[in-house]
């Protein structure tokens, strides 16, 4: 299992598009998120949104969870933008507050395999003594960098903990 890396972040405003969905959903015929991602770059979001403070990265925001990881939560795609700047009326602004993070950083494979072992790992390492999920953001960066090459990505997955 991955060591996580812990760091602090400031609150973080993020523009996109949001769903809402569980993780059982997603093992079956109802699963949104392959459809979410694909409809965000088919309308050209990470080009178009404006106000964007690191053009080339976008996130898949983690939020709203009504319990845990067995429990509804929303899902925005989008990116991290300035937080007065005036946004189309399709995104949805979702504002992360302060947080601690531990980060894992997956292998370099295809995005939706190494990301899914990611999360595999984080629900392990979750329910490891010491180790508490605060559930109020999550997200995943995906960077234009290391993730350029869908096939060959490396992303990192931000899990929002309590301090100590």
């Amino acid at each position: 299992m991955m060591n996580p890396t812990i760091v602090k972040l400031d609150e973080m405003r993020v523009a996109g598009l949001q769903i809402r969905t569980t993780n059982e959903a997603e093992c079956g015929p109802n699963a949104k998120i392959g459809e979410l991602w694909q409809r965000y770059y088919q309308e050209e979001h990470p080009f178009k949104t404006p106000h964007q403070k690191e053009p080339g990265v976008v996130l898949g925001v983690y939020s709203d969870y009504d319990s845990d990881e067995t429990g509804e939560y929303a899902l925005l795609v989008g990116t991290v933008v300035e937080k007065n700047g005036e946004l189309p009326a399709e995104l949805t602004v979702k504002t992360l507050p302060a947080s601690t993070y531990a980060v894992f950083t997956t292998r370099v494979g295809p995005t939706v395999e190494v990301v899914m072992e990611a999360w595999a790992q984080v629900w392990e390492w979750s329910h490891q003594p010491g180790n508490k999920r605060t559930f109020t953001g999550d997200f995943e960066r995906y960077d234009g960098v290391r993730c350029a090459d869908p096939n060959n990505a490396q992303v990192d997955l931000y899990i929002a903990i309590a301090e100590e």
